[in-house]
């Protein structure tokens, strides 16, 4: 569950440019995350282990942090980190966080150091974490930002930002009523004697 809620938190932010340009695909975007998290075990001992806890393939774009269209996807897969002790979990976040210095990442948060480090990649966008939890288990995580699925903006979403026509109102020329007939008045002696059915006259 704790990669899991790390996983969210990756993907709700996802970052990138206007949501109209066009973006690498999503296919590109799953093959450029298993890259950085290759990467990055470099920087772990050679006898660690991976096991795919979680993956998206094409996971929901939520809450953009470039406000755009939500109809874009993103790639993100979760790894626990086996065949490490325990005790030497705060030399890895040292060692992860070291690597990033010298790959084009940067630290987004480095909250409760040696539990959690959030990376992203300078040049794609693309972000990664580290995280340990009270049970002592290590979890490295990665996302894309939001991409189009074939890398180019839906027609539907680029209908949505087209720019509103203006719409001029037009004079309405009120309908022009008939005058309503009025009964001339009545006494009491003719009253017997009036027309009522005449329905003019209402």
């Amino acid at each position: 569950m704790a990669a899991f809620a790390m996983l969210v938190t990756l993907v709700a932010g996802c970052s990138g440019g206007s949501d109209m340009k066009p973006t690498i695909t999503i296919k590109q975007a799953n093959q450029r995350v298993e890259d950085h998290l290759t990467r990055v075990r470099e920087a772990l001992p050679v006898e660690a282990r991976y096991e795919l806890k979680r993956a998206e393939e094409q996971g929901p774009c939520l809450d953009p942090t470039d406000g755009g269209s939500n109809k874009r996807v993103v790639a993100n897969r979760s790894y626990e980190v086996l065949g490490l002790p325990k005790e030497n979990i705060p030399s890895y976040f040292t060692a992860v966080k070291a690597w990033a210095g010298t790959h084009d990442f940067r630290v987004l948060d480095n909250n409760r150091p040696n539990e959690y480090l959030w990376l992203e990649n300078n040049t794609d966008s693309f972000r990664m974490a580290m995280q340990a939890n009270d049970l002592g288990k290590l979890y490295l995580i990665a996302s894309s930002p939001c991409v189009w699925p074939d890398g180019t903006p839906a027609p539907e979403a680029a209908a949505l930002e087209a720019p509103a026509q203006e719409i001029v109102a037009q004079p309405v020329t009120p309908p022009v009523q008939k005058p309503r007939k009025t009964r001339p008045p009545v006494d009491d002696e003719d009253f017997a004697q009036t027309d009522w059915t005449d329905e003019d006259t209402y």
